[in-house]
């Protein structure tokens, strides 16, 4: 700030001679550029035109107002190689001296000191700054930062290209290319909690825009689960906080890879014994199944965050569930067939007068 007001001091003390000197302008050129051009304000000075001649040393023009006063400019270039030029400024049918200027250049125009006149003098106090760009010149359009999502694809996909992607695309893309699944594909992954819970809020998250397919899908998702976005996504940022959210991904993981190679099994690309365990996994998930609302809300509570959660699921005891198992993926494989749970799928207890394997529901 001191630097400042020494350096407005020293141009106020030039601007007075200025004044008198002005009409006795040296004739030597300036090496600098000229200044001669038109100018358009911008930012604090939108609205505002400049247009200035340079004639040797001497720079005349007129600054417009966005009101349409108008300003003729009398002044000189600085001298030496400096790109900068004073002078004053005096409204148009006015009989004295309005104000002062100090211009500078600029990579794509000039800055323009305005300083208003009291009793003759430089009011440097009350001065200000306007930012002017060269008419004609366009600034430099900066580089749109690199995505963190890889591209998606542009036209629809199935069910196992979508369960293999949606987790690195952009949460629109997830969007869009999740409302391009056919019924039987949507209401698959429906059938599985963890899998829903998760897919939802990177719906959610995505917003999908009003009245588009994207924003009706996740609306029926929603109706399903009987909540809204704005209610569950507090629910899910309080859940990432706790420490069993990593679980959480791993079983809604888990049960995508049954989606996956279920899809796998209608189309006959997958052994009819494989077949046989991913029904025996799939049938207990699909009985055990548990509201999107609860998952996260049950998360939230071991997290401790701070969040509003329906006073019915906050304040449900848990409900016991027999151990599931969490698959762990072998270095190298994809798709359910490289995946080991803790426990061999016969060790599962199937519900009683229920036979195993079942075939997949009829949706």
């Amino acid at each position: 700030m001191r630097r400042l007001a020494v350096r407005r001091a020293a141009l106020a003390a030039k601007l007075v001679a200025v004044v008198a000197f002005c009409v006795l302008l040296g004739q030597g050129r300036a090496s600098a550029a000229e200044f001669t051009g038109g100018y358009d304000g911008i930012g604090d000075a939108a609205g505002m035109s400049l247009t200035l001649q340079q004639v040797g040393a001497r720079v005349v023009g007129r600054l417009t107002t966005p009101g349409g006063g108008v300003y003729t400019i009398n002044g000189e270039r600085a001298g030496g190689d400096t790109g900068e030029a004073q002078g004053v400024l005096r409204l148009s049918g006015a009989a004295a001296d309005a104000a002062f200027f100090h211009i500078e250049e600029r990579p794509l125009g000039l800055q323009l000191l305005f300083i208003p006149a009291s009793s003759g003098a430089p009011d440097m106090a009350a001065s200000r700054e306007f930012s002017f760009l060269k008419r004609g010149v366009r600034p430099a359009v900066p580089a749109q930062p690199e995505s963190r999502f890889p591209s998606a694809p542009a036209e629809a996909v199935d069910i196992a290209t979508f369960v293999d992607g949606f987790r690195r695309w952009d949460p629109r893309d997830t969007a869009r290319l999740y409302a391009s699944l056919d019924d039987r594909s949507r209401g698959l992954i429906l059938l599985y909690d963890h899998a829903t819970a998760e897919l939802m809020w990177r719906l959610c998250e995505a917003a999908p825009a009003e009245g588009s397919s994207a924003a009706m899908r996740l609306a029926e998702m929603l109706e399903r689960q009987q909540i809204d976005c704005a209610a569950y996504l507090p629910l899910v940022g309080a859940a990432r906080q706790s420490d069993v959210f990593r679980e959480f991904l791993r079983r809604a993981q888990f049960q995508f890879e049954i989606v996956r190679a279920t899809a796998l099994c209608d189309r006959g690309e997958t052994p009819a014994a494989k077949c046989a365990d991913v029904s025996a996994l799939g049938a207990p998930l699909i009985l055990r199944w548990r509201s999107a609302r609860s998952i996260m809300a049950d998360m939230a509570k071991s997290s401790g965050a701070p969040v509003a959660v329906a006073e019915e699921e906050m304040g449900k005891a848990p409900v016991a569930q027999p151990p599931l198992p969490v698959p762990l993926v072998r270095p190298g494989a994809a798709g359910l067939q490289d995946f080991e749970p803790d426990v061999s799928a016969h060790a599962i207890s199937p519900p009683r007068r229920m036979r195993l394997p079942l075939a997949r529901p009829d949706i």
